[in-house]
């Protein structure tokens, strides 16, 4: 169960605060072209991203990155919820954003800095005192509301460019563990060889592991299962080909192995919402001759 205690949004800033009662886990396992600055007012969550898990609890900071992919679900089955505010930016305004101040370089801290961060009482305050001046302009519509949404989100950023530090940056969870070490290392070698038809035969045979434990441990401990951790980072890749390269859908779907260019097109709306082609025709999206080299 649910309830939505505020949500609104203007051009390229969404402000969401949302409280869940009882354990829940994120249905939808997602990348998306905004960045999250997630903070925690009670409770207690448990963030996978970067093939890592990290526990985020009461005053917590996320900060999460355009294009990252990522998930949340309860630290425990015995969890009695959370409340949490999200403020959302889209990969438009954080450019806009750094075009008004360059040295700030906010594309590259998040590229670099993404996680989560334990706040000083101060720095709960300060966001605090942020989310609710934003809701204030926000139901009130002032002359230039607008305006004074978009200098108060890129103070705010200042502030956290020039704050947050590396020593108060939340650790991988558990990472002595043996259970954890399994999966974090499938995780790796998933999203290095995701372009590979890897099977569970050859994971298998590659952690002289059984099948069944390693799809036991990595769901346990990433919320996703191995098809899921795979397709999700080819889609991420033939999202980045259709925004940076000139090459056809067939030419994709064959680089990322995908089986067939039914079964491309499928995945890709399941989790981008439209097909390839109306992806790439989208106004934003710029091709390359040349191919890049995607990490």
């Amino acid at each position: 169960m649910e309830k939505v205690t505020y949500f609104a949004e203007t051009e390229g800033i969404s402000l969401e605060h949302i409280v869940r009662y009882g354990k829940f886990d994120m249905r939808v396992k997602h990348f998306h072209n905004e960045y999250e600055i997630f903070y925690i007012i009670e409770g207690e969550r448990l963030f996978f991203f970067n093939n890592r898990s990290f526990v985020a609890t009461k005053g917590d900071l996320i900060l999460v990155n355009s294009n990252l992919i990522h998930m949340t679900k309860s630290v425990s089955e015995k969890d009695t919820g959370h409340n949490r505010i999200i403020l959302y930016i889209s990969n438009q305004k954080m450019a806009h954003l750094e075009q008004l101040c360059p040295t700030l370089q906010l594309t590259r801290f998040f590229d670099e800095h993404y996680g989560v961060y334990h706040l000083s009482q101060p720095q709960r305050n300060e966001f605090l005192a942020m989310y609710h001046f934003l809701k204030k302009e926000f139901n009130n519509r002032d002359r230039h509301y607008k305006l004074a949404i978009e200098l108060k989100v890129l103070s705010y950023l200042l502030s956290v460019t020039r704050e947050l530090k590396p020593q108060s940056q939340e650790l991988p969870h558990s990472a002595d563990k043996g259970k954890y070490r399994t999966a974090y290392a499938i995780a790796d070698y998933l999203s290095a060889n995701c372009e590979k038809q890897t099977s569970l035969e050859d994971l298998a045979s590659h952690f002289f592991l059984s099948k069944y434990y390693i799809c036991k441990v990595f769901k346990e401990v990433t919320g996703y299962t191995i098809s899921e951790y795979v397709n999700i980072h080819r889609i991420q890749k033939a999202k980045r080909y259709l925004e940076e390269t000139d090459l056809s859908i067939t030419e994709i779907a064959h680089l990322l192995n995908f089986g067939s260019i039914a079964h491309f097109e499928k995945l890709f709306k399941t989790y981008m919402t439209v097909s390839p082609l109306k992806y790439r025709k989208r106004p934003n999206t710029v091709t390359h001759t040349n191919l890049p080299t995607l990490p």
